[in-house]
């Protein structure tokens, strides 16, 4: 991990503190389900960088303080599906910024 800092081969897509505030009004719409994000990328040997860490948040509310989870790409199936469904979120998310903040 230190020589990856020290190369500059780490990235961090960070919308946690720009979305958090929207999530519970978007969350409140029926059928919704959304989270800020944070990831952390790796930039391999072979040029592609990969999502090594994920971490998804809600708002904080009485009975959850701190409502964030971390994910990263697991062993078996289930894992294999959570890992997908935290990168469609932060796909989401990236989409989301890209198209306010390049075509408004």
């Amino acid at each position: 991990m230190t020589q990856a800092i020290e190369e500059k081969r780490l990235f961090i897509l960070d919308y946690h503190d720009m979305l958090l505030p929207f999530i519970e009004k978007m969350n409140s719409l029926p059928g919704r389900k959304a989270y800020a994000s944070r990831t952390v990328f790796f930039y391999d040997q072979a040029g592609i960088l990969r999502p090594i860490v994920i971490e998804l948040s809600l708002p904080p509310s009485p009975s959850s303080p701190c409502n964030k989870h971390v994910y990263i790409h697991g062993p078996d199936a289930t894992t294999h599906w959570i890992w997908k469904l935290a990168k469609a979120h932060v796909c989401s998310n990236d989409a989301g910024v890209h198209q306010l903040v390049n075509h408004w």
